[in-house]
């Protein structure tokens, strides 16, 4: 007994390092470690009005996402008991079982955060910030929840076969085979999301393009304009993608007269700069790095040959998603850091950085200096003002 928990013991050591060595490797930047961001004053970048009514914007927002979260763990430990109860009476086997479990659960848990989710769109829309209708939000949120649902049936299907064969160790191989299904994901969704989108058509953006591709060495993946002038006026855009699937995503409220051309070349320096360092791969190693000590928890925590058991299983792991919420967002932010690096060394242009960025606050109202509570659970980029002076810090050194 002694040796084997002597064994044990070492083997839960060398796996710790490795996580670790592994999570050091993946936190690396090229931004230069002793890059020292100067002090600058947000009212005179984005003044104090806007600041105000950006901060008054998002104090809903914040409140309403913290609303959400609990009724939505309430939602989950209120269906631990139902699903106990309603699993003997399916008689649908094990694994048919605990999906139905799980899938009510989490249509459940939906239900009751949907009225936040329309919250926030009455919110955007008194803003200004949103164009879209209720009928097309509650016709987005249940387009995410049916696409959600596919994931969740999928995943279930996995964990729950793998419980009744290998018991409370199902873990050790629902871990690779989860990690593949969302690297098939990251491969797939490119195709998915530019449905609707055009590529680039003017012919000077479109040499541009290639000019900062070159600069970057980035290669020559697609560049795809996606309309949303009908359903937002906040501007953004995105890179997505790993490998041949590659894309960039801008949406067409860059082009609406707010934002400069040169303030648009940086926004594709700055996705560019994603694609160069692998961020989309990166994050699909991160995932499967976060995704191993819930599943660990989980499957101590939870006998998943069970099928009642299933609603448990989600609250624990609901529990966990929000409890890595910092970290995750902390390497998030750790990577936009660095495509802005990128995008500083592609165009050599701080001052479109930060013409982009107060454009940012005046079109999406972004608090340019949230409360810290907010930064690290909620905001997944630096803050407009770090950004702005990250810029300045880039041009100190040039």
């Amino acid at each position: 007994m002694t040796a084997t928990r002597i064994v044990r013991g070492a083997t839960i050591a060398v796996g710790a390092a490795v996580w670790v060595v592994l999570a050091a490797l993946l936190w690396r930047t090229t931004v230069p470690s002793n890059l020292h961001l100067p002090q600058l004053d947000a009212s005179a970048i984005f003044g104090a009005r806007l600041i105000h009514r950006a901060e008054h914007f998002e104090w809903f927002l914040d409140w309403d996402w913290v609303a959400a979260t609990l009724v939505g763990l309430g939602a989950y430990a209120a269906m631990v008991p139902r699903g106990r109860a309603l699993a003997p009476r399916l008689g649908l086997g094990g694994v048919n079982t605990g999906i139905v479990v799980g899938v009510l659960t989490f249509t459940m848990v939906w239900a009751a955060t949907l009225p936040f989710a329309i919250a926030a769109t009455w919110w955007e829309r008194r803003y200004g910030i949103s164009r879209q209708s209720y009928g097309a939000a509650l016709a987005a949120a249940w387009g995410r929840l049916l696409a959600a649902t596919v994931v969740v049936v999928i995943l279930l299907a996995i964990v729950l076969a793998l419980a009744r064969r290998f018991g409370r160790r199902w873990w050790l191989v629902a871990w690779p085979a989860i990690a593949g299904v969302f690297l098939a994901l990251q491969l797939v969704a490119p195709f998915l999301a530019t449905l609707g989108t055009h590529p680039v058509r003017s012919q000077q953006l479109r040499g541009e393009i290639r000019l900062l591709e070159r600069r970057e060495h980035a290669g020559n993946p697609p560049v795809r304009i996606d309309e949303v002038g009908g359903r937002t006026r906040a501007a953004n855009a995105f890179s997505i993608g790993i490998g041949p699937t590659e894309r960039v995503v801008l949406w067409s409220t860059l082009f609406d007269g707010t934002f400069t051309a040169d303030e648009v070349r940086f926004v594709i320096g700055h996705e560019l700069g994603h694609l160069v360092r692998s961020h989309i791969l990166r994050g699909v190693a991160w995932f499967a790095l976060l995704v191993l000590p819930v599943l660990v928890l989980t499957a101590y925590a939870v006998d998943l040959r069970r099928p009642g058991a299933v609603g448990l299983a989600l609250l624990v792991i609901a529990l966990c998603r929000l409890a890595l919420l910092p970290l995750q967002n902390d390497v998030t932010r750790r990577y936009e850091r660095e495509a802005d690096w990128i995008g500083l060394n592609g165009t050599g242009d701080p001052a479109a950085a930060r013409g982009l960025f107060a454009g940012f606050v005046l079109t999406s109202l972004q608090d340019p200096s949230p409360p810290g509570w907010v930064h690290v659970l909620l905001d997944d980029h630096p803050t407009p003002l770090q950004r702005v002076e990250m810029a300045r810090a880039w041009a100190l050194r040039h």
